[in-house]
């Protein structure tokens, strides 16, 4: 059974835009919305290499499929990709996916790795010919000498660290994450990955400012040291310390952004208001990795580690 969530890179941004249909058990009768045969939501994301998109045709029979048995659990529909800088095309294979609601979908699956920068054309085609399409730019930062990092700024008491972190060009950043990585005894150096959400806002020239709230992220720290301990790979009495620390965030493509970054259902419930899908409805999207790291061991014993 597969969890239904992998199609929803947030869930409030995508059952906004189907706001529209939720208000019906059917979705758009084609006989009144001519031309759009399909809705289409997915999409493409560097860190994996199986990529899945939910196909829905645009019928008047109920969206929702109950059975295996149910009309509904056949499509009519092929779908294929194509890298537009290499032109190589790919046929998606069928699934009919039991979902943890007890319903079915279906959802068209490939595996190839997904490239930077580069452009993609998603295409769902009926026996007769007709096709709903879509394209996506795999967002990538390239002039990672536009990062800046503001002043490591301590509390009165000291108690408190943390740095103000500017990236720009950032179009919609997700899933936000501090990055530590510490050692210990010289036999081990792991990275901690410490999520921060959405935080931070988009500055005016259409950036992203971040704050790292590094003193709060390193009870996420020890707790990884601690497993490590209880695990056997170190022991009590070895040394550690934070030799490095940075930032990951997610970057879905310069399309995916709401207006304002504000998800307002009043916008998105709109039919087509945040829909990439040629001949259809729905979004094609994709997610981009940024990741910088710099040298943080002058801040290791004051945040109370041992060297």
């Amino acid at each position: 059974m597969l969890d239904g969530k992998r199609f929803l890179i947030i869930s409030v941004f995508l059952a906004s835009i189907f706001v529209w249909q939720g208000c019906s058990d059917t979705v758009i009768d084609p006989f009144s919305n001519d031309g759009q045969y399909y809705t289409v939501y997915g999409f493409l994301d560097v860190l994996k290499t199986e990529h899945a998109v939910r196909v829905i045709p645009v019928t008047r029979h109920a969206e929702r499929i109950e059975s295996t048995s149910s009309a509904q659990a056949q499509i009519d529909a092929r779908v294929f990709s194509t890298d537009l800088r290499t032109g190589n095309r790919r046929e998606w294979t069928h699934h009919l996916i039991h979902f943890e609601d007890g319903s079915y979908g279906h959802v068209f699956k490939s595996q190839f790795i997904v490239r930077p920068l580069r452009t993609y054309r998603l295409e769902v085609i009926r026996s007769d010919g007709k096709m709903a399409s879509a394209e996506t730019t795999v967002p990538y930062i390239s002039d990672a000498a536009l990062f800046e990092k503001g002043p490591e700024v301590f509390s009165a008491d000291s108690t408190e660290l943390y740095q103000d972190i500017y990236i720009p060009r950032i179009a919609s950043p997700w899933e936000i994450q501090g990055i530590y990585l510490w050692g210990g005894g010289g036999t081990i150096n792991r990275r901690v990955y410490v999520p921060h959400g959405r935080s931070g806002y988009r500055t005016e020239d259409g950036g992203w400012q971040i704050r790292l709230t590094i003193s709060d992220d390193q009870a996420v720290v020890r707790e990884n040291i601690q497993w490590s301990i209880d695990t056997g790979d170190i022991s009590e009495s070895t040394s550690v310390g934070i030799s490095a620390l940075g930032i990951q965030l997610r970057i879905l493509d310069e399309d995916w952004d709401p207006p304002a970054g504000v998800f307002d259902p009043e916008i998105l419930s709109v039919p087509g208001a945040f829909s990439n899908v040629t001949n259809g409805y729905g979004r094609f999207g994709s997610i981009g990795l940024y990741i910088q790291e710099w040298n943080a061991e002058h801040l290791s014993v004051a945040l109370g580690y041992d060297f």
